[in-house]
């Protein structure tokens, strides 16, 4: 396309722009960053005479921000003469970029070539060209895809989600190529891997359980390390800090009231219930030996009047 914008206005004026061929595509309509779109074709002399020297092409003239998106890799050439009625078949290549985001493209395609009779005559071949055709093609960046849906997943703070849709969205990042993605990719797993040890070790201290809340802190603190995030360290550093603190303070126990309470001894070593003929413990002895005494005197005071 370009030879022909230097050729002379003259021979320009003798471009044949009749409809000289039919041509038909067969190409994916969806694709990735960093995919190679191949483009068949097929295209039919339609022309009274052969074509001859036929190029399909990508007419850049008529891009405007799309050509940032994709790069040409082949155009087919068919250098034998076509004969009316007869088709041919080619192959054109075009290289995705790797960067690309969610974008529609339309390449227009332009069909360049000779119209045959009287090229070796006094008046020189006739050049034509046809189109442009357009090709539509749909760029579908799965790894923005992924990326945006991790990035709510961790905004509502289920990390764990987040952290595999990462992991998901670096994958297809690093299939297209895309390393500055890729890397932001592993950077946010390493904040939800973070941001899950330091909710565990809150619920462990919220538990009392210090020494594992400590741990889990300390492995909060090594991982926001390695991204350099200066504020969660502060953070994890502070929750280490209460954990220390309760560590090193010696508890009080509250004083203890004295109260008197029952002895609790086992069955076999309760002492019975009184009967009603049970005495007082320590006077049982002197109860019983009151009559005996009395009946003694009364002995010896019979005793003496029978002497009398």
């Amino acid at each position: 396309m370009k030879k022909l914008a230097i050729i002379p206005v003259l021979l320009m004026l003798s471009i044949a722009y009749a409809d000289n061929v039919k041509i038909s595509f067969n190409y994916e309509k969806i694709v990735e960053p960093n995919d190679t779109v191949e483009i068949d074709l097929k295209i039919q002399n339609t022309a009274d005479t052969y074509l001859q020297e036929c190029k399909a092409l990508v007419d850049v003239s008529l891009l405007g921000d799309e050509i940032q998106y994709f790069t040409i890799v082949s155009e087919p050439e068919w250098s034998d003469k076509i004969n009316p009625g007869v088709s041919v078949n080619g192959k054109l290549k075009i290289k995705i970029s790797s960067d690309a985001t969610d974008v529609n493209l339309k390449i227009p395609i332009i069909i360049s070539g000779e119209i045959g009779g009287g090229c070796k005559g006094e008046g020189g071949c006739i050049p034509f060209m046809d189109g442009p055709f357009y090709i539509e093609i749909s760029i579908k960046n799965r790894g923005i895809e992924a990326f945006n849906y991790a990035e709510s997943l961790y905004n509502e703070k289920k990390y764990e989600e987040a952290m595999r849709k990462y992991e998901e969205a670096k994958n297809y990042f690093l299939k297209y190529s895309d390393d500055k993605n890729a890397k932001k990719c592993i950077i946010k797993s390493k904040y939800c891997e973070g941001n899950l040890k330091l909710s565990s070790g809150i619920s462990y201290f919220n538990d009392g359980d210090l020494e594992n809340a400590k741990k889990e802190f300390e492995d909060a603190k090594s991982i926001f390390e390695t991204v350099n995030d200066d504020d969660m360290i502060e953070l994890c550093n502070e929750w280490i800090d209460k954990c220390t603190e309760k560590e090193t303070v010696t508890p009080t126990e509250p004083p203890v009231t004295v109260t008197s309470s029952p002895t609790i001894t086992s069955p076999s070593a309760t002492t019975p219930s009184p009967s009603p003929s049970s005495t007082f413990p320590g006077h049982g002895k002197t109860v019983f030996a009151i009559p005996i005494i009395a009946a003694i005197i009364l002995i010896l005071i019979a005793t003496i009047k029978i002497k009398k």
